[in-house]
């Protein structure tokens, strides 16, 4: 084995251990003996996307793009790139060349589903009830939303195979709900992904919380929430519209808390049948309030089309496929996508 490749193997090893600065240095040194690895250069972006640095890689990836036309994922890659860097317009644009260049030349290399981090729902419902009990402590106006609040009301306790607790606050709120958060422990995660709403925080138990900001439109007074970046036109964002919001007290073993007075009314605004269980149901991109098939919310579809491609989970491809609904039909690279997930075994 050559000295390239095994430093190229130890800073893949590195970076899967979140050691970035260890693992940038060894993707560096592969690319000073060897500037053609496609492997260092697509590395070396997804730590700069990891920092939010990633449009200075942009004319980079551009040009090493004309050497691999080929290469689905250098376009993916270049695609998240431009959405960190704000311009959407190029990044849907590039996320649908990458799907069309998986269609006509599939990866040589497959990739597996990371394995899904151990749920602990006790901990993480205490960690929810604490931390509403908390917010009510400060008259932040707080509840429990999406897959938190899905849980609670069907179920009765956190869904087993949710990932994270979803906390819903005031928009007006939000910054005095992050001081009090960071007060307490937590630490924000991954920069919120470039999001200014929902803002993502980690604690130290391990326990994931995405905060979620509702607002009111001002221009029709309608109660709205969903996924936001700073420095772009609103429209452009993801934008998901709720019934009014009302919350009354709860008592919980925690101390008392606000929830909403309807929630089924809420649960019925995001998901629509919301009383029977669908494991498969992708909330970013198949909620049924979704106001606009926005150039925000074209990103996330696009990119996560392209990632359950790349994971070969054509079931879950062809469910969710058949659950959006802001496709136009005459879309050829939807049909074409449709058309393999159809084909292939699930």
């Amino acid at each position: 084995m050559s000295i390239i490749h095994t430093e190229l193997i130890k800073g893949i090893e590195l970076y899967q251990k979140n050691q970035y600065q260890l693992a940038q240095a060894k993707f560096k040194y592969v690319l000073s003996k060897d500037h053609s690895s496609l492997i260092a250069h697509r590395y070396l972006t997804e730590i700069a996307l990891i920092e939010g640095t990633a449009k200075n890689h942009i004319a980079p990836l551009i040009a090493y793009m004309a050497a691999h036309p080929a290469s689905s994922e250098l376009s993916y890659t270049l695609g998240m790139c431009y959405q960190q860097a704000r311009e959407l317009p190029l990044a849907v644009a590039q996320y649908r060349h990458a799907l069309e260049m998986f269609l006509d030349t599939p990866p040589i290399h497959s990739y597996k589903q990371q394995p899904k981090v151990e749920f602990d729902t006790k901990i993480h419902e205490a960690l929810l009830w604490k931390t509403l009990a908390l917010l009510r402590q400060e008259n932040i106006k707080s509840f429990a939303t999406a897959g938190s609040l899905l849980g609670i009301i069907r179920e009765g306790a956190i869904l087993p195979f949710d990932k994270d607790i979803d906390i819903g606050v005031d928009w007006g709120q939000m910054e005095q709900a992050i001081t009090l958060l960071k007060s307490q422990g937590w630490h924000e995660h991954m920069r919120s992904y470039d999001l200014i709403n929902p803002r993502c925080f980690a604690h130290p138990d391990g326990v994931t919380l995405d905060i979620c900001g509702f607002g009111v439109d001002t221009a029709n007074q309608q109660t709205i929430c969903g996924l936001w970046m700073s420095d772009i036109p609103f429209e452009w964002n993801r934008i998901t519209q709720y019934p009014t919001l009302n919350l009354v007290e709860k008592t919980t073993p925690f101390g008392n808390v606000w929830h909403l007075a309807q929630p089924e009314l809420i649960l019925s605004a995001l998901y629509g049948d919301w009383q029977t269980p669908d494991p498969l149901f992708d909330t970013i991109l198949c909620a049924k309030n979704i106001r606009s098939f926005s150039l925000l919310t074209q990103c996330f579809v696009y990119s996560r089309l392209y990632k359950l491609c790349l994971m070969s989970e054509w079931g879950k491809l062809k469910h969710i496929l058949n659950q959006l609904t802001f496709f136009d039909n005459n879309d050829e690279l939807i049909k074409k996508l449709t058309d393999k997930a159809e084909s292939m075994p699930t």
